[in-house]
C-alpha cells in the first residue's frame, strides 16, 4: 500500500498518542502544513480503550482524569459528551486479609501516609529512594511497596522523592466512563495521521529535519518526537547528534513497567458488594504478592488488578495465561471457588513487551529528580520532544502527556516561521 505524504509539510510530529495528538490539535489552528506518523495501526499510545477482548468496554492503559480540577483533557471530555464520573466514590477500599475481610482502614491510612510522605520529602528539597522512608517491619510494608510500584511504575528503590514532589496532585481522580483512550482517538479525528509508519531516525540538517522511516524519508522545517522515552533510550528512534544532556536524561528518567489483567464474568458476580475497589493480601504470607481490583466498573461484569515494576515485568514474561490465573486465583480467596464457574473471558496487557512501547511512565531515579527538565530542551533548535517524561508537574500523566504537545506544536511553529523551504512530497511503499 502506498502511503502519499502531504506536499511539503512544515512539521512533522512523530506519534499519535496524547502528546502527538495534543500537538496536531493546536498545529491544525495555526494553518501550517504538518503530518503525524504513528508506528502502530492505531492511534492513542499508551491510551487504548477496546471491548473485544472481554466483551466491554475497558482501558488497557490510562483509565483516569488525575487532577481532573486541572485537566485539561477532562476539560475537553466536557466539551464533546465524553462520558466520565463527575465525583470521588466515597468509601472505595475494603480489604481482604488473612483470610477474613477488614472493617478497619488502617492499612489504607498508612498506605496513603506513605505515599503522602514521600512526595512531602520530595517538596521538601531532599533526593532519596522512596525505600528509604518505608519500615520493612511493618505489617503494611509489602502493601506500601506494591502502591508504590503502581503510582510510579518502578521499585521503590529507584524513585526519587524528588521527582514525586514534583508532580501537582489536587487529589480529584475522576475515571473515564467512555474510555480515555476513546477519548484521545476522538480528539485526534480530522488530524493527518498516517499510521503504520514507523520512524526510524530524526536528524537536523541546515535549516531543516529529515525524518527516516520504513516507509521512507521526509524533509520538513521542524520536528515534534511524541514517543515514548524507552524508543529513544534504547535507539529504536535514533536522534542523530543527540545533546549529552537529554541523552543523560533518558538515563535519569527510566520509564517503568505496569499491567493489567482483567476478568470478564457471566454477571454480577460481586452484586451487593458495597466497595467498588478491594485489596487482597495475606501479611503473613508476603510472598502472595498484594493486589488490588476494580470490580464492576460502571456496572460493567468485569474485574481488573493492577501490577506495577519489576513484578509487572516478571509477570508479563511470564505469559497471559500465568497473569489471568495469579489473579483469578486472588479472587478466588476472597469470594470463593464458585467464581472460577462464573469466568467468560480473560486477558491481560503487554505493554512491556510491546515494541513500540516497551514499558509504562517514567520516573526519576533518586539523586537525579532534576533530571526531568532537560527534555524540555531543543534539540538543534527544531527538533521538540513530547511526552508524559517531559512534563515537569504532570508526569505519568496522559494530559501531561497532552500539554507538552501543546508547548512543542507553539515552539515547532516558531522555528518553522524562521526555517527553510518545506519538505519535499515523499511516496513510500
Amino acid at each position: 500500500m502506498m502511503v502519499q505524504y502531504p506536499t511539503n509539510p512544515d512539521i512533522v510530529v512523530i506519534g499519535a498518542g496524547a502528546a502527538g495528538v495534543g500537538a496536531g490539535r493546536a498545529l491544525a489552528k495555526t494553518g501550517i502544513p504538518f503530518l503525524i506518523i504513528e508506528a502502530k495501526d492505531r492511534i492513542g499510545g499508551r491510551a487504548f480503550s477496546e471491548a473485544t477482548s472481554l466483551g466491554h468496554l475497558w482501558d488497557h492503559g490510562c483509565h483516569w482524569f488525575h487532577s481532573a480540577d486541572k485537566n485539561v483533557l477532562r476539560q475537553l471530555a466536557e466539551e464533546i459528551g465524553h462520558k466520565y464520573l463527575k465525583k470521588p466514590r466515597e468509601g472505595v477500599m475494603k480489604a481482604f486479609m488473612n483470610g477474613e475481610w477488614k472493617a478497619e482502614q488502617q492499612h489504607e491510612e498508612y498506605v496513603w501516609g506513605m505515599l503522602g510522605e514521600v512526595a512531602a520529602t520530595g517538596r521538601a528539597g531532599k533526593d532519596v529512594p522512596a525505600a528509604s522512608l518505608l519500615d520493612p517491619q511493618h505489617p503494611w510494608y509489602p502493601m506500601a511497596r506494591h502502591w508504590l510500584s503502581l503510582m510510579y511504575s518502578a521499585e521503590p528503590e529507584e524513585i526519587s522523592t524528588r521527582d514525586a514532589g514534583s508532580y501537582e496532585d489536587t487529589g480529584l481522580n475522576l475515571a473515564v466512563e467512555d474510555g480515555y483512550g476513546a477519548l484521545i482517538a476522538r480528539l485526534a479525528e480530522g488530524l493527518p495521521i498516517a499510521t503504520r509508519v514507523a520512524a526510524r531516525k530524526v536528524t537536523a540538517r541546515g535549516e531543516g529535519v529529515t525524518v527516516e522511516t520504513d516507509q521512507g524519508t521526509i524533509t520538513a522545517k521542524a520536528a515534534i518526537v511524541a514517543v515514548p522515552a524507552r524508543m529513544l533510550e534504547t535507539g529504536k528512534l535514533v536522534l542523530a547528534d543527540m545533546p549529552a544532556d537529554i541523552a543523560q536524561a533518558l538515563q535519569d528518567v527510566p520509564m517503568g513497567y505496569y499491567e493489567k489483567v482483567a476478568i470478564a464474568f457471566d454477571g454480577k458476580v460481586f452484586e451487593g458488594f458495597d466497595m467498588p475497589y478491594v485489596e487482597i493480601f495475606d501479611p503473613v504470607a508476603p510472598t502472595t504478592h498484594p493486589l488490588n481490583f476494580e470490580l464492576h466498573p460502571f456496572r460493567r461484569p468485569i474485574a481488573i488488578t493492577h501490577i506495577g515494576g519489576q513484578f509487572a515485568r516478571e509477570m508479563e514474561r511470564e505469559g497471559e495465561a500465568g497473569m489471568v490465573d495469579f489473579a483469578l486465583a486472588a479472587l478466588v480467596r476472597a469470594f470463593g471457588s464458585d467464581l472460577r464457574k462464573r469466568v467468560k473471558k480473560a486477558t491481560a496487557t503487554h505493554w512491556s513487551s510491546d515494541i513500540f512501547i516497551n514499558g509504562a511512565y517514567s520516573c526519576a531515579k533518586p539523586g537525579r529528580g532534576l533530571s526531568r527538565r532537560n527534555f524540555a530542551n531543543p534539540i538543534a533548535e527544531r527538533i521538540f520532544l513530547a511526552g508524559e517524561h517531559v512534563h515537569p508537574s504532570f508526569h505519568a500523566t496522559a494530559h501531561g502527556a497532552f500539554e507538552t504537545g501543546l508547548l512543542a506544536a507553539a515552539k515547532a511553529t516558531a522555528a518553522a516561521a524562521k526555517g527553510a523551504a518545506g519538505g519535499k512530497q515523499t511516496a513510500c511503499a
